[in-house]
This record gives C-alpha cells, structure tokens and sequence, in this order.
C-alpha cells in the first residue's frame, strides 16, 4: 500500500514540476521554487518505492534522505517570492542552505568520512544512532523554524494588503494561507511520525504512521493540482516598496494642517465617491487627493484608527444599504448592488455588510 501510494505521489509531483515549468505566468521565480520543492520532495520519497528493487550506494541514499533539508526553505522562498512581485534573489538568500550543510556535517565523521562497512553499519541502524536522533530533532526544529517564518510573512503581507488595497479578494493571499494551514497540518503528522522514531519500538505502527502521512500528501498534492487547474496564474502581488505604519507610534497630537488633510481625505469620499472603483488602492487616492501614499496611510491608520480596506469599505457599505431600501433601485439584485458600490467578491462584501450592520444584506432588505 505504502508503494503504490509512493508511486501516485511520484506521478502527481513530476506532473506538478512539470506544469509549474512550462505554465505561462508573470510569477515564474515563484513557480520555480515550487516545482524544485516537487522534484526534490519526489527524490525523497522514491525510497518507498525503489528501496524494493535496487539498492542505492550508501552515500547516494544519504544525500537521497538530507536533500529534504532543502524542501522548508523552498516553501518559505515560494511564499515570499509569491507575495512581492519584484522579489529578486540575493547573496543573504544562501543561508537557506544552511540545513542541508549542517546536517551533512553532522553524518560527516561517521559516516561519509568512514570506511564503506561503517557506512553500510550506520545507515541499516540510522535511527538508533546519536547522528540518527539528532537529525530527527534538527529537522523538525527547521521545519517549525519555516512555518514561523511563513506565518509572519503571511501576517505583514495582511496588514500590507489592509492598509493599501480596498479589495483582497484579487491577490493570493487566501491561497498561501490555506497552505500554511495544509503545511501545519502536515508537520504535526509528521512530528508524531518523527518522534515515534526516537522513542517508539513498534516496526508496524510507524509503517501506519508512514502510510497515513503519505495518504495526506497525497490530498495535499491533489489539492494543488487542482488550484493549479483552476487558477494557474494563482492571483497577483505586491511590490515590495509598500511600507507598514506603525500604529503603535506617538501620534495623539492633530495639528491644523492634519485636520484640514482629514477634512479633504472625508469630504472627497463623500463627494467624489472614488470607492465605487473596485481596484481602488491607496495610491490612486493619494494621486486624486495630490498627498502623498504615505501621508494618506497615516491619516487613516494613526488619526482615524483604520486600514485603508475598512476605510474604504464602510463608505461602500453605506452606500449599499442605501440602495438596498431605495425605492428606484428595488429591483437590482443584491449582486447588481454589490458590484455597484465597489465590491468585486461576494463573500467580502457580504462579511464586511454584517460586520457593520449585523445582518445579511437580504436580511436588511426585508427588515426595511
């Protein structure tokens, strides 16, 4: 069972690999980090497989078992490269191999620096061995590192996308946070996996606890080859040149120049109704205004105590609700409305309308 499940995931990876490299994309160095995640992901697992067949020489079936040091830091450069459009890589980005060389220096004294018996001895007995145990603890250690990293990233990149877009729906935010859910998940089966390793004695139970972590790669491979069916370009980012203000700073004093840029920021929404454009950002407001993005940022962030997303939102909603009690208007359907007030995603505006009014918009309809 364990082969023939390592035999579709095998197929799925090389298919993924292949895809992300021929697929027509702006994002190509984000696609590049993935399919040599499936590839190496693929060497890697092949054990289970051919381990049946053939035997590798000592030292190839080593470095077979270390390249998934490599596997982490692809995930965490696929999410950032994801994320900022003009991301580039730099001389800093090789500390990313660090894992893999510290783990072939831990293996490097007993084993690859040793005689082919020794070699031989430690790999038959690799998880009763202190080089064994260590690797099971470093790894889990680089991949809890990983996800910590990408968890933060993924929390700067919603707090980027709150305070320069009034629309989330159309970057892939929700796709890389669905698959560092799918990524945490995954690292707590296999953390039980690993740590049955150190402690556990039972051959069958860690077989089950291979299959079972097997058979969840393969929904989470399945799962990718969907989204990437569905959507190959997987959404737009960001630019790196957008910067966090910081909320926490000192800013309780309003001078007369920041109430009239106060004054000038609410009397355009209300007049001029920019929201209505769903691709609003703030850089566009901040051209029609003539302030800068920063200055903008800081108004609303520090002086009114929103993001720009629910800034721009609640004067959406406003003006939904006045179209949904509207006699003229009566006979739009509720999508007719949502796109008319700006939304482009029914499940953003139907979150932000009962966050505010704490109903459905059909249930408000109704009410009035």
């Amino acid at each position: 069972m364990l082969a023939i499940t390592t035999i579709f995931i095998l197929f799925i990876s090389l298919l993924l690999a292949l895809f992300l490299l021929t697929v027509k994309t702006s994002n190509k160095k984000a696609n590049m980090f993935l399919s040599v995640y499936f590839l190496i992901f693929a060497v890697h697992i092949s054990v289970f497989f051919y381990s049946e067949y053939i035997t590798l020489p000592a030292v190839l079936e080593m470095l077979r078992d270390h390249i998934a040091f490599f596997t982490s830091p692809l995930l965490f450069l696929y999410v950032v490269s994801s994320i900022y459009s003009d991301f580039k890589l730099q001389p800093k980005h090789l500390l990313h191999v660090l894992p893999f060389v510290i783990q072939v220096f831990i293996f490097s004294p007993r084993f690859y620096f040793a005689n082919t018996s020794t070699k031989n001895f430690l790999l038959e007995n690799l998880n009763d061995t202190p080089e064994g145990k260590l690797s099971i603890i470093f790894g889990l250690s680089i991949s809890f590192f990983y996800l910590i990293a990408m968890f933060l990233e993924l929390s700067k990149y919603k707090q980027l996308l709150l305070e320069n877009y009034s629309n989330k729906s159309v970057f892939n935010f929700k796709w890389l946070y669905q698959l560092f859910i799918l990524l945490s998940i995954i690292f707590c089966f296999s953390f039980f996996k690993q740590v049955y390793k150190l402690f556990g004695t039972d051959v069958e139970i860690l077989n089950i606890s291979r299959l079972i972590l097997t058979l969840i790669l393969v929904g989470f491979f399945t799962w990718i080859v969907l989204k990437s069916m569905y959507h190959p370009q997987l959404f737009r980012n960001i630019n790196t040149d957008h910067l966090l203000i910081n909320s926490n700073s000192d800013h309780k004093h309003i001078n007369k120049s920041t109430k009239d840029d106060i004054h000038k920021l609410l009397s355009f929404m209300e007049d001029e109704e920019p929201y209505l454009d769903a691709s609003l950002t703030l850089k566009n407001l901040s051209e029609q205004l003539e302030l800068s993005s920063h200055e903008i940022s800081t108004l609303i962030n520090r002086n009114l105590n929103q993001h720009f997303f629910d800034f721009v939102n609640q004067y959406r909603i406003k003006k939904a609700e006045k179209m949904l009690v509207n006699s003229k208007e009566g006979k739009l359907t509720i999508q007719q409305i949502m796109y008319a007030v700006g939304f482009n995603s029914k499940s953003s505006f139907y979150s932000a309308f009962k966050k505010k009014t704490g109903v459905t918009p059909s249930e408000y309809r109704k009410a009035r």
